[in-house]
């Protein structure tokens, strides 16, 4: 019997490594400490415009043209939102994989525009066996000029698990606003809480991702 156990945990050790390194088993994402997470509970995290989630931010590359700036931009946004396409594992920080409707929706040399739909997972953890994630649906909007960017996420909502594999789709103005997200103490709810710091997370890291296009 125990020639057996060595045996067997010769052969699953291996494939327990395996499975870490892509996520099935994955490490546990290190927490955020308090002053990480008064970035997510400060009034008006989420940035609202008419009773709308909008992001809004001017991106400044002084010195770039708007062509310079429109080419390199428009190559990321294919790559960024190819449908069905995965980057990294479950274990890399920049992780995402894009479900079917991501697409780069319209494109204007001559006007600097562009226009990109997300569709995408937001993994909140990993277990053995399973992942704890949603999906995320929302319009990004470029706005090209000589020296700039003007950055524009919009229409976002997601696909929130109500169990037995069921999902409902639910706007970001009633799910990740303060009023849905926080408690009357400015603490994140548990739930609308965790998919708040992952739409502020999504939206720093595109932004990342633009000015690191621009700048290589």
């Amino acid at each position: 019997m125990k020639k057996f156990i060595i045996t067997l945990f010769t052969i699953a050790f291996p494939l327990l490594i395996n499975a870490q390194s892509e996520g099935l088993i994955a490490k546990k994402s290190i927490k955020k400490t308090e002053q990480d997470m008064a970035m997510y509970t400060a009034p008006g995290a989420i940035p609202e415009e008419n009773g709308k989630v909008v992001f809004k931010e001017i991106i400044s590359f002084p010195g770039k043209t708007q062509e310079e700036l429109y080419t390199k931009v428009a190559q990321w946004a294919s790559f960024r939102y190819e449908a069905n396409s995965v980057r990294g594992v479950y274990t890399d920080t920049d992780f995402f994989k894009n479900i079917e409707f991501a697409q780069v929706k319209s494109a204007n040399k001559q006007e600097g525009t562009i226009q990109c739909q997300g569709a995408e997972e937001l993994i909140f953890s990993i277990k053995p066996l399973a992942k704890n994630f949603t999906q995320a649906f929302y319009l990004l909007n470029l706005d090209i000029k000589d020296g700039q960017i003007a950055f524009n996420l919009h229409t976002l909502s997601f696909n929130v698990d109500q169990g037995a594999g069921e999902f409902v789709r639910i706007s970001a103005e009633d799910w990740i606003t303060d009023k849905e997200a926080l408690n009357k103490k400015g603490k994140l709810r548990r739930i609308p809480g965790k998919f708040r710091v992952k739409t502020i997370d999504l939206v720093a890291e595109l932004k990342r991702e633009i000015s690191e296009a621009v700048n290589q």
